[in-house]
This record gives C-alpha cells, sequence and structure tokens, in this order.
C-alpha cells in the first residue's frame, strides 16, 4: 500500500525543482512525476482524497521513499495539519534562500509567466493591501499565490508553524547555498534523512532552473535588507545557524 512519506515543502525559487530532479534519480526513491502537485494546498485537490493523491505516483514500485515537491506548503499554515493528518510521520525537507533574492526572482517569474503587471518597487510597496484583499485560495493566480515576493520570506513563523505539527527531527532545514557549495555533503545529509543509503554515483551538480534578467538595484537591495533585518535575526535563532551573508552587498 503506497503512504507518501516524504515532501520537498519550501521555499518557492529556492531550489526545489534541482533537489527534486537530484532526488529522483535515486532507485530507492519514488518522486512524483508532476512537480507541485498541489494536494494538500488546494481544497478541490484535497477533498478529492488520498486516492486521488495516490495516483500522481504511477511510477511507485515498491521504493521505501515516497514523496513530492510542493514548495507553497510551506507558505500556507493550514497545509501542515493536512499533511499531519495524512501521515504524523511525514519527512519535511526546507529549502530556504535569501529572502531578498528570493523575493525578486519570484517578482521576475510573475513577470516572465504575464501575472505580474508592476514595476518590482512598486509591486511590493502594494503588496501588503494585495495580501489584504479577499481572495479564493483555491483561485490560482490569488495574490497569495502570486503577489507573495516579501511575504514568503518571513520563514521564521512558517517553521514555527511545521513544529506545531511535527517534531523538529522530521524538518530538514537547508539552505540553498548548502546544496550549491556543498553539493556532495547536501545530498549524503538529505539521504540519511529520508532513510536510503547513498548511491554509488551521486547526481551531477546542475542549475535546472536558471532566471535571465537584470540583477536588483542596489537602492532595492538595501531597502528590502532593512525590511528583512529583524526576520533574518529571528531565523536565526530560530536554527542557530549563521545568516548575516543575506545581509550582504548580494
Amino acid at each position: 500500500m503506497i503512504k507518501v512519506n516524504f515532501l520537498i515543502v519550501g521555499t518557492q525559487k529556492g531550489g526545489t525543482t534541482a533537489l527534486a530532479q537530484f532526488l529522483s534519480q535515486h532507485p530507492d526513491i519514488c518522486l512524483a512525476p508532476v512537480k507541485e502537485v498541489h494536494f494538500f494546498d488546494y481544497d478541490r485537490h484535497y477533498q478529492l482524497g488520498a486516492d486521488y493523491y495516490h495516483s500522481f505516483f504511477p511510477n511507485y514500485a515498491g521504493q521505501t521513499s515516497i514523496g513530492e515537491a510542493t514548495p507553497i506548503y510551506m507558505y500556507l499554515p493550514h497545509v501542515a495539519p493536512r499533511i499531519a493528518q495524512y501521515n504524523p510521520h511525514m519527512k519535511l525537507i526546507v529549502l530556504l534562500r535569501n529572502p531578498i533574492d528570493r523575493a525578486y526572482s519570484h517578482y521576475q517569474m510573475e513577470l516572465q509567466r504575464k501575472w505580474e503587471f508592476l514595476p518590482f518597487p512598486l509591486a511590493i510597496a502594494l503588496e501588503p493591501l494585495r495580501l489584504r484583499l479577499p481572495q479564493n485560495l483555491d483561485a490560482e493566480r490569488t495574490a497569495k499565490r502570486v503577489h507573495s515576493y516579501c511575504d514568503r520570506g518571513f520563514y521564521t513563523a512558517q517553521l514555527e508553524n511545521l513544529y506545531r505539527y511535527f517534531p523538529r527531527e522530521q524538518v530538514l532545514v537547508l539552505l540553498q547555498e548548502d546544496l550549491a557549495n556543498d553539493h556532495e555533503g547536501t545530498l549524503r545529509q538529505i539521504y540519511q534523512f529520508l532513510g536510503v543509503n547513498a548511491p554509488p554515483q551521486l547526481p551531477a551538480p546542475a542549475q535546472v532552473l536558471v532566471g535571465n534578467y537584470q540583477p536588483l538595484a542596489p537602492l532595492l537591495r538595501r531597502i528590502l535588507q532593512q525590511r528583512f533585518r529583524q526576520e533574518i535575526a529571528n531565523l536565526q535563532r530560530l536554527l542557530d545557524r549563521d545568516l548575516s551573508h543575506w545581509l550582504g552587498s548580494g
């Protein structure tokens, strides 16, 4: 009987696509072929039940680790209790990215999709207002899903929400730069977390999705550094990890 036992839950634009591709190459890991299944966050999907969820794993062939990657799971508070109800022993992998770079990358993605039309300074200025407007989270283009450029970067509250439903030993928090700077060591850490042996040959490092856009203007970076300064300090305490480089010049 299939039972999903791990999820890559975030963060969007944090390297989850690359990680999913790396993990999908392991013989003992069954990763859903569809990236971003969105079972737990959309009511219309969740209400269809576990059998519907399991239909996203046609490649299951008895592997010990079964998982999928939907990076909005971490961001939306109502998702964690649903995951815990489905499998209280679920292992969660979190990849965090400098929230300043994440916000700008997110904006560029929405611009490319033509789901955003405002210049970046105005988009982040109006973001709090957009997020306060009434919205239907089952709508694909609701502001919470599309225009949450800075809001998604407040990771501390998101992690604390996960910890309310899962013990910390079931949540592996990594930084995007861990995978970039120590590819092999980070993959081995993830394999150990999932309870699978490292393969004889690890997947080669690769950037799966690379943005092609102008760098963030220094003035805007400084504005966002101020916006996220306290959040980064809070996250450092929660994770007991130095994140001061996130406030560098970039």
